[in-house]
């Protein structure tokens, strides 16, 4: 035990980490949409929410955690569909890219220690 305090269940990890992303790309995410630089966004919201979900696993230490918690940031970013902007697709489209890096991410860190033993 670290003394910082006790460690947060699961399921609090998942939640603070998911609403913590959704919020940032909900918020920073939307304002980087409207700069006319192509990939801006990405560019700077990708390692955020790659930064996230590693906190999620080190938290948790399940993959499955890291699906969880993009699932709450993408369902969070579609808050953005009540905001004005240019259509539907400003916040589909980064929910599913959301959804899909977590996916990603998820799936890598449950192969790892796989291919890890085999390497080894």
């Amino acid at each position: 035990m670290s003394g910082y305090g006790p460690r947060p269940s699961i399921g609090n990890s998942i939640l603070a980490w998911g609403l913590l992303w959704g919020a940032a790309e909900a918020s920073v995410g939307h304002i980087l949409h409207w700069i006319p630089i192509p990939g801006l966004a990405g560019l700077v919201m990708i390692p955020a929410g790659i930064f996230i979900l590693g906190r999620v696993f080190a938290e948790t230490g399940r993959p499955s955690s890291i699906a969880a918690a993009s699932f709450i940031a993408a369902s969070v970013k579609l808050a953005d569909l009540a905001l004005p902007g240019r259509g539907p697709s400003m916040a589909l489209r980064p929910a599913l890219a959301i959804l899909f890096e977590g996916l990603l991410i998820a799936a890598l860190f449950a192969a790892a220690p796989r291919l890890l033993r085999r390497t080894a």
